[in-house]
């Protein structure tokens, strides 16, 4: 009777850490995501809600779009990480733009303008550049250079993804 007592309890300690590993947001392990902009938090009404973070197979400027476009997060040893479209490109910020640019997507493989730090807010992350400090942010127009890489943090839905 105790033994298998013991055992059950045995059995679901084990069972937790798988648990919490698959509920895992964006920014706990390398893995697919994607990036849907604050504004499109239900508690807000602007015109850019339910808008995802887009990259088209052309490379350049990214943009918003009102279905989900799939990233690959991966991380790099330094706690930063590089966003990966669908083609294999690497989210880049370079002054205020915002694009994707062919890259070695590895872990470490990238420079300082295709990193990104993932800054939890507690309702979605802030995702800042490594080189420029900026955060990505959605201007609230539509269409490709509706996302670039703004200096200020204004600390908005705006500038907020999950």
């Amino acid at each position: 009777m105790i033994k298998a007592r013991i055992f059950k309890f045995i059995a679901a300690a084990a069972t937790i850490p798988v648990l919490t590993i698959g509920f895992a947001g964006p920014a706990s392990a390398d893995g697919n995501v994607t990036w849907k902009n604050g504004v499109g938090n239900p508690s807000h009404t602007s015109s850019g809600a339910g808008l995802y973070l887009f990259a088209n197979s052309a490379g350049g400027p990214v943009a918003v779009a009102n279905y989900a476009y799939g990233w690959h997060d991966v991380q790099n040893s330094d706690g930063t990480w590089n966003e990966v479209d669908s083609y294999g490109r690497c989210l880049t910020g370079y002054g205020n733009q915002a694009y994707t640019e062919d890259c070695n997507s590895g872990r470490d493989q990238t420079n300082p303008f295709q990193r990104w730090r993932e800054i939890n807010t507690g309702s979605g992350f802030k995702l800042q550049n490594v080189w420029s400090g900026g955060f990505l942010d959605y201007s609230g127009n539509g269409g490709w250079g509706g996302v670039y890489v703004n200096g200020t943090d204004w600390n908005n839905a705006n500038q907020r993804w999950y």
